[in-house]
Order: C-alpha cells, then structure tokens, then sequence
C-alpha cells in the first residue's frame, strides 16, 4: 500500500474519530452553559489524542492477518478496554463522590466512540475482506511456553514502570487529577511509590 493513500485515511480516521468524542460526549451532562476560555486548546489537546489512537490503531489493522467482523471485534475490544475499561476502573475503585449516574455514562461514552470507530477504521483501511494472497501459516506466535513466560514478564513490568512513572510525573502532579482522585503529593517520586506500596499494594499487582 502507498503512503499517500494511508497518511489520507489516517486524517480522515482522525476526523472520524474526533467527530466520535465530540457527539459520544452528548451522553454527559454539561456543568454549567458558558463557555470555557480554554475551548480551543482542549479540542487541539483531543485532536492530537486522536491522531495518536488512530495511528496505533491503524498499524494494528493493517498487520493483521484477520479481515472483516473478527478484525473488527477485535479492534473494538482493545480501543474500548484500554480507552475505557482501563481508566474508568480507577474511578470505580478510587473514587466515591462522582455525580449520580455518571460513571455508566462513562462507559456508554466510550462504547459510543469505539463501535462506529472500529467498524469505519476497518472499512476505510479496506480491510473488509482477508487477503485472498496471504495464505502463509502464521507462525509469529509460534514459541515454546517459557519464551511465551519471559515475554509476559517484560511486558508487565515495562507496563508497571510507564503506568506509575508517567502516571506521577504527568497527572498526579496536576492538583486537578489529585482533587478528583481525592489524594495529596507525597512530594517526590519515591514517595509516593512508598505509600502506594503501604495503602494499595493489590493496585501494583492488579495493574501488572
């Protein structure tokens, strides 16, 4: 496939799902009816997370050896469980004073923006149907169950290091993220691993 025609379907994937965030969000009350003087760096901050998901999306789709409804399904359940399940669990487990009926809300939202995504992103990636050329066994996965063992391993920790790391540096730095989660700054890094530890230690098991 060219570079043209993908960089093309990539923006208009782009739009597609950023036009997905902005009609999914009718699902969540508003607070309030002025307008916010920072409107425009939010809608470029949600363009530019929607380039992002749809680049690794794209590259998904387009290595993949499935084609049509299983491509889809299967697209669908890795938008869906890491844009929404993933993060909308923290707020059922860390946070009680959400308003009435939001939290559901949450997740219909994510599920309104990952359905249509999935299915337009396949289709416009032409990916309806399998290759009818590509009829070599895939043996990519093919691996002993030790190898499959230490693979798992590097995977989780690499996960855990970029969860926590990019987690305190980036968000719990921000006295926002930390009002909504109703937690404090324990002031350094280290710190506030330490009282992780002490307080949820199954959160570093649970996450890994």
């Amino acid at each position: 496939m060219k570079v043209l025609p993908i960089v093309l379907r990539v923006l208009a994937l782009t739009l597609i799902l950023f036009t997905c965030f902005v009609l999914a969000g009718g699902v969540i009350p508003r607070q309030g009816t002025s307008p916010s003087p920072g409107q425009a760096g939010v809608a470029g901050a949600l363009f530019a997370v929607c380039l992002l998901n749809t680049l690794v999306l794209t590259y998904i789709i387009l290595r993949s050896r499935w084609a049509g409804w299983r491509l889809i399904t299967a697209v669908f359940f890795v938008f869906y469980g890491v844009m929404t399940f993933m993060s909308q669990i923290e707020s059922v487990v860390f946070i009680t004073r959400l308003p009435s009926g939001l939290l559901p809300r949450l997740f219909l939202m994510g599920a309104l923006i990952a359905a249509p995504f999935s299915v337009l992103a396949v289709l416009v990636l032409r990916r309806r149907k399998a290759d009818p050329l590509d009829t070599e066994p895939n043996t990519r996965l093919v691996m002993p169950a030790s190898e499959w063992a230490w693979r798992l391993v590097v995977i989780a920790v690499a996960y855990l290091i970029l969860y926590f790391t990019f987690g305190y540096f980036i968000a719990w730095r921000n006295p926002v993220v930390r009002e909504y989660y109703g937690g404090i700054d324990e002031g350094a890094f280290f710190a506030h691993m330490g009282a992780v530890l002490r307080n949820t230690p199954w959160l570093v098991v649970c996450n890994a």
